[in-house]
């Protein structure tokens, strides 16, 4: 199945400070490392982001959409990329989850084969928060997404109300995955993003020493 793979990026970033998307991780630029990882699972990868930040990824050399709804947040930004996208699926990926996991998407890629009645598969960590930014979407959203923006109506698990959704758990994920709970982790504030960068450090050892 071809899948489209979008990056929400830009955004005000104001617990950050900065542009969490710019942010060096693993030696590259968090944007980067995330292109790379979405590659692997998508044939076309495109950042959605507001207009003001189309020349810091200008290096990037992907395709970029801007919002329809500027300042309306990432339910804007998915809408514009949906509407880019040529696949009927497609794998979101919030610029801010550094952890973002190939297996996991590939895995919920096959959900959604497997389940042609389902509309989202989104992620559930074990404490049961879900994560709606690092999910698979199909185009039969979109009504309901530009319903959604219209009407202001801008919260993500609101909307996903509305869809038919196929919630992955920890305990759905195959035992020869690891724990996806990593993957769910986002940053949002300096302290978070050195303790991610702290635990990649710690993570990329133990794989050289393995």
């Amino acid at each position: 199945m071809q899948i489209t793979g979008i990056i929400l990026a830009g955004g005000r970033s104001r617990r950050m400070g900065t542009d969490k998307a710019l942010l060096e991780f693993g030696g590259v630029p968090l944007i980067a490392h995330l292109a790379v990882r979405l590659s692997q699972v998508a044939d076309t990868v495109l950042i959605a982001c507001g207009e003001e930040e189309r020349e810091d990824y200008q290096f990037l050399k992907l395709p970029m959409v801007t919002d329809c709804y500027p300042g309306l947040g990432p339910l804007a930004g998915l809408y514009a990329a949906l509407n880019l996208s040529h696949t009927e699926w497609s794998a979101v990926v919030a610029c801010d989850l550094p952890f973002t996991s190939i297996e996991l998407l590939n895995y919920m890629k096959e959900l959604a084969a497997a389940e042609p009645s389902v509309q989202a598969v989104v992620p559930v960590n074990a404490a049961g928060k879900v994560q709606p930014l690092l999910a698979l979407y199909h185009r039969s959203v979109l009504p309901s997404l530009h319903e959604s923006l219209e009407q202001k109506s801008l919260r993500v698990m609101e909307w996903l109300g509305c869809l038919k959704v196929r919630y992955v758990q920890e305990r759905d994920f195959p035992v020869s995955y690891r724990s996806h709970d990593k993957a769910l982790l986002n940053m949002n504030t300096p302290a978070e993003y050195f303790a991610a960068v702290k635990l990649a450090s710690f993570l990329l050892k133990g794989d050289s020493e393995n």
